[in-house]
Formats: C-alpha cells, structure tokens, sequence
C-alpha cells in the first residue's frame, strides 16, 4: 500500500447537493452567464458582508481576471507611462495580470515588517515618474495599509490597485475596509478561504469605477456590442456563482473549523521549540501556514526532512518574480528584504479538517523530534 502524502493543502468546497438547489435556479431560467440572477445574488451578499454599497463588488472568473479588469478600468491600457511598480515578492498572477493591460513590470523590494511595498518609500522611487500604474499586494492576505496606499495615489498621481488574493478574511471580518479610492482585488480560487471553485471579486467603494469594472469583463460593451474601452471576457458563470453562494450558506462552520486547526497549530508550537517563527491567522489568511526559518540552510534542511516524511512544503511565492525566467527580462531594484525573506518562508500543510495529530507530526519535524516519536 502506498503511503498516503500529507499536502499541503486539501481544499474542500461545499458538497455537490448544497450547490445543486442553486444549479436549480440556473435552470429554470436558462440564463448561465453574462451576470445571471446567481452572480448578482452573489455580489449583493458579499457587498453585505464586507459592509459596502452595493455596487462595491464585481465578481470575474479569476483572481487574476479581476486584476486586470480592475487595472484596466482604474488605469486603463498602458499607453505613454507603461511602467508598473510592484514587488518581486508576490505571485506571477500580479505580473500576468500588469502585462495584459500593456505595462512593463518593475519589481520593488518589500518592508521586513509587513513583506508588502512602502508607500512612503515608493513615492521617491527613482522611476516614479515613468509609472503608469503602481501594484501592491496583500502577501497570504495580509492586509497592508489601504490609507496609505490612497495616500500614495494621490501624491505620486499614479493609479494603484491592491492584489488581496487572500484577504477575503480580514475584508469579512472588519480588519480592513473597501476603499473607494484604490480597488482591491480577491482571489476565489479553491486554495482560498472563500471559493467560487475558480473565480474573482473587484471590491471598490466606486459606482463609476465599478461600471467600467463590469464594462472592462464583458468585452469594452456597454449598453450595445460594440466595444468601446479596452476589455476581455472575464464574467463569472451561474455555476461558479452556485458554489459561492453555497460556501456562504456554510461560512460560520467553517470559520470555526479554521479557528481550531489554527488554535491547535498554536497549542502544538506552544510545545515545541522551533528553530524560526510560526506564522498562522489571523495575522494571514487561515488558507495559510508558514514557517520562517533563522537562514535558507535551516529552510531547507526543514523541507528536505518534512518531505521525506511525506509530509509536503511549498515555497508559495519561490524566490520572487524578479529571478523568474519570463519575468527576469524586465526591471528590478535591489532587493535585499526579498533575496533575505523568500529563501526562508514556506508553507506548511492547512486545511480546514486537518487532524491535530497531522499538525503534532508537522511540528515534531520541524522541532527535530521527529525521530524519537518514529516520523523520521
């Protein structure tokens, strides 16, 4: 028998006969797509949730799909100023999405504290001038300060768009509110603590906004089928729509199942001595938990044993965008926080039914007493 390998994440969406009741309701009125009764029942709930307007949230059938809608209606395609600042420290989706819309990347370095750009510090860039769009990003759904972000578009005169993949927490739980300056993008993926199965959300406290959000995902249409704005296809379907709905339905039982696999991640560390630090919610996203070892010798001794115990890691962010190979071809800064932080950090297996004794056996390895209890 083969041994079973712990991943790293097990998502787990609502049960195909929760979704099937609202599958009924797309039936019955034949309407799949193009913003169906279900997606706007979707948008209005989580416009309640986040405590918003109603026309605060535009889904879109990705993460990646609400960036560059959401780029493309804040900023616009790329035209004279193509430059887009970023951080090297974060997904390709963040990259991906700047060079659809005609930018070219930049890549930044990051705050040791907050591993998120420092708008004070972005607002004398040398490049500042050229940019047309400035990216931030919310790292494993760390929030960073949205007023100071406001703050930076304002001075520097530069659109920024936040990419929150993970945020949905810290939006749903009060920790942080939709801007009605700076639109802030979500990811439903189903690595996420919120998932339409794949899909996105634009949340942006801004009907103009919003309207060429919507503009912008339905090929530049508006009112007619003629395009008349730079856009894509980007709507999210009926049936992805279903299962948002449905993992609302289940939100509070599964909160409080995140609460207990993250209270005994704490319980376990308690115990323990680690050789670095833990990082789990709130402080991230619960779809999240990460070790930050003392060096990357020390990483990656830790991930070299964690896997040999079938036990899987994952450096979810490598080592930055600025060293992967398409993205080596464009501009970075020096970035010492980055080279120091991305060799050091990775992820550790979380689900929202992960077992304590797997979350004992994960700790036990990495506090090197995986041997003695004959993990290792």
């Amino acid at each position: 028998m083969t041994p079973e390998i712990l991943r790293v994440f097990r998502p787990r969406l609502p049960p195909a006969t929760e979704v099937a009741a609202y599958l009924a309701r797309a039936d019955e009125d034949r309407h799949y797509t193009n913003r169906g009764t279900l997606v706007l029942e979707l948008e209005a709930r989580l416009a309640r949730l986040f405590g918003v307007n109603r026309h605060g949230v535009r889904t879109a059938s990705s993460g990646t799909a609400a960036l560059e809608v959401a780029i493309l209606a804040h900023a616009g395609r790329a035209e004279e100023r193509r430059l887009a600042l970023m951080p090297s420290f974060t997904f390709a989706a963040t990259a991906i999405a700047a060079e659809r819309c005609g930018y070219i990347p930049h890549f930044v370095d990051i705050s040791p504290e907050t591993w998120a750009l420092d708008p004070d510090a972005l607002l004398h860039h040398p490049r500042i001038e050229e940019a047309g769009l400035i990216l931030s990003v919310a790292p494993f759904g760390r929030l960073p300060d949205v007023a100071a972000l406001e703050r930076l578009q304002a001075a520097a005169r530069v659109p920024v768009v936040l990419d929150a993949a993970a945020g949905f927490g810290a939006l749903a739980d009060g920790r942080a509110q939709v801007s009605g300056a700076v639109p802030i993008c979500l990811s439903c993926h189903a690595t996420k603590g919120f998932s339409t199965g794949e899909g996105g959300a634009v949340l942006w406290d801004n009907a103009p906004g919003q309207a060429r959000v919507e503009q912008a995902a339905n090929f530049g249409f508006l009112g007619s089928r003629q395009a008349q704005m730079a856009g894509t296809n980007a709507k999210l379907s009926k049936y992805h729509a279903a299962v948002g709905l449905a993992m609302l339905d289940g939100r509070t039982e599964r909160q409080r199942a995140n609460a207990a696999v993250t209270a005994a991640y704490r319980e376990a560390a308690g115990a323990a001595e680690l050789p670095g630090c833990l990082h789990l919610a709130p402080d991230i996203s619960p779809a999240y938990a990460l070790f930050e070892a003392p060096s990357p010798a020390v990483a990656a001794r830790l991930q070299a044993r964690l896997t040999g115990a079938l036990v899987e890691t994952r450096a979810w962010y490598e080592a930055g965008l600025a060293v992967q190979p398409w993205f080596q071809r464009y501009g970075a800064d020096r970035l010492p926080v980055t080279d120091s932080l991305a060799p050091r950090l990775f992820g550790l297996p979380i689900a929202h039914d992960l077992p304590e004794e797997k979350i004992g056996l994960v700790l036990d390895l990495i506090a090197e007493r995986g041997a003695e209890r004959g993990y290792a």
